[in-house]
């Protein structure tokens, strides 16, 4: 008989790598974070979570440098983001955006220093619940500058979902109780509205929006055509068809002068066949600043129907001959893909914009970064004195922002470029800080961590409070936009949505707009304020 062919044993071997773990828990905690209720989630946090968690379990050790180059990528882009608006913001709406939301972080300091020094909790922690409380990376990053790893993570571990929970209710209890005077403020605050119009005229089938002069005589615009079941943007280029169902926009005078001309109202809904979005862009690119809509052609270029203009909280329907201002809010109507064309024309097409990350420019502004990190100045009775790479990342990431350009580097590039810069370096940054504490946040949870997490909540409601009151009944700010100034400042985004509920215009985003760059920046030295006056009084005491 033959004999039995002998196995060969053959074993796999796997070597574990730094690097095959830190982005083994980037995807994990980026599916994590991606998981919504109702539409809030834990975000970029996900990725802290799950280091969190494996850093518990396994005891994976973490890689100091990539949590370095993590912070500075991470402020850097910041930086990059809102040098473009961050001082045009204090020219523009010092005097009620600004000053409100100075009056958030102020109550906000003092709420907390207050809190952390009477309690008697770890400095840490404290700042730690602080950054939790207002769901902000960056108040985060600054906080573990210069206070422990463990109490601060510890902190915004517990504040995070509590804060997170305070913020939702107390927007969604207040905009329950002033939804009534919310309607009246929206209202009053303008006479445009939109009426639906079914096209029977006969004399304009077979006419080009932009020769039916009905439209241009009363100021009125089409902002959208029903046709064979589906909407469709309506543009200088769309012919007319006797039947269409056409939605106009403009004072109520001269809607119903314009649809009486082409034929009788209906009352057709729209939105039950729409794929239209209608989305409010701020004119920031120098090069249509002082041109016509007709010179620059927008309706005919990208298919949109711009139905309105705020300028100056005034409100008005365009004209082809209207000349674009910067700072104006354009209401344009149209798909996303072609609102995001006109975007990127309008609002975010600098002269100076590179269409792809310059490497060149980009390490100059890193080099910046570290040389500015590096600085230290001796202070007498202080003793030397640093902004570390965090402080030199965000001042060279502003400058660069700002101005622009410096020499032959460019300091802007494309939006979604600098996005993805800015979540790999918080990504980075959070799976080596998870590692490093997971494992001491479990051991730390005590009966102690309830009166954290009611601290967390106050942390975040009463600054939100205080700024309500003082910029709506003292400052006179319209609820809605008093609402986009909380959210703006607490760089909470979710609560625009709930806002969005009563009021869907654009002031709510005009508002948050204004001041999301400005509070990004002043909550990082929020944070610092804050631990030199929690160590003074220690020092005092």
């Amino acid at each position: 008989m033959p004999e039995p062919e002998t196995l060969i044993p053959i074993e796999i071997f796997f070597q574990q790598s730094d690097l095959v773990v830190t982005f083994l828990l980037v995807l994990l905690g980026i599916a994590f974070g991606n998981l919504t209720i109702k539409g809030i989630g834990f975000g970029s946090s996900g990725v802290l979570i799950a280091a969190m968690v494996a850093g518990y379990f396994y005891q994976f050790q973490p890689i100091p440098i990539l949590a370095d180059l993590g912070i500075v990528l991470f402020l850097l882009c910041v930086g990059l983001e809102a040098g473009p608006s961050f001082f045009r913001a204090f020219k523009q709406h010092g005097r009620r955006f600004i000053t409100n939301v100075l009056v958030l972080l102020a109550i906000s300091g003092v709420n907390t220093v207050a809190i952390i020094a009477v309690t008697g909790i770890p400095i840490g922690i404290g700042l730690g619940l602080f950054a939790g409380s207002f769901t902000s990376s960056p108040a985060l990053i600054s906080a573990l500058q210069f206070s422990p790893e463990q109490e601060v993570i510890f902190g915004y571990g517990v504040g995070y979902p509590f804060g997170l929970l305070g913020v939702i209710l107390f927007i969604s209890i207040a905009v329950r109780l002033l939804r009534g005077r919310m309607a009246a403020e929206l209202a009053g605050r303008s006479r445009l509205h939109a009426a639906v119009y079914k096209l029977e005229n006969p004399e304009f089938h077979g006419k080009l929006i932009r020769d039916a002069t009905v439209f241009q005589e009363h100021d009125v615009a089409v902002s959208g055509i029903l046709r064979d079941l589906s909407v469709r943007s309506a543009s200088g280029s769309t012919v007319l068809q006797q039947g269409d169902i056409l939605r106009l926009e403009g004072l109520p005078e001269d809607v119903a002068a314009a649809g009486d001309a082409i034929g009788e109202q209906v009352h057709e809904a729209f939105d039950e066949h729409s794929e239209l979005d209608t989305r409010s862009i701020v004119v920031e690119n120098t090069s249509v600043v002082n041109r016509s809509l007709r010179d620059l052609g927008l309706r005919l270029r990208f298919n949109a129907s711009l139905t309105r203009i705020i300028r100056t909280n005034v409100e008005f329907v365009p004209s082809e001959d209207e000349a674009l201002a910067h700072g104006d809010v354009v209401v344009a109507v149209g798909t996303p893909y072609q609102l995001d064309q006109l975007e990127l024309f309008l609002g975010h097409e600098h002269h100076t914009v590179q269409r792809r990350v310059d490497i060149g420019s980009l390490a100059a502004i890193l080099f910046l970064a570290f040389a500015i990190g590096g600085i230290v100045v001796p202070i007498p009775g202080l003793g030397p004195f640093s902004l570390g790479i965090a402080g030199g990342a965000l001042i060279a990431g502003l400058l660069f922002g700002h101005f622009g350009r410096i020499g032959n580097f460019i300091g802007r590039f494309p939006r979604n470029a600098t996005a993805v810069l800015k979540e790999l370096g918080l990504a980075l940054f959070f799976v080596q800080v998870g590692l490093e504490t997971g494992q001491s946040f479990v051991e730390s949870l005590d009966f102690e961590a309830v009166y954290y997490a009611l601290y967390a909540v106050l942390f975040a409601v009463v600054p939100m409070a205080g700024s309500f009151l003082i910029g709506h009944y003292l400052m006179r700010i319209p609820i809605s936009e008093c609402f986009g100034v909380i959210c703006g400042g607490m760089t909470f985004t979710p609560g625009l949505d709930i806002i969005r509920q009563v009021d869907s215009s654009e002031r709510p985003i005009v508002a948050y707009s204004s001041v999301y760059p400005v509070a990004l920046i002043l909550v990082i030295a929020l944070v610092q304020g804050m631990h030199l006056a929690l160590v003074s009084l220690g020092a005092v005491a």
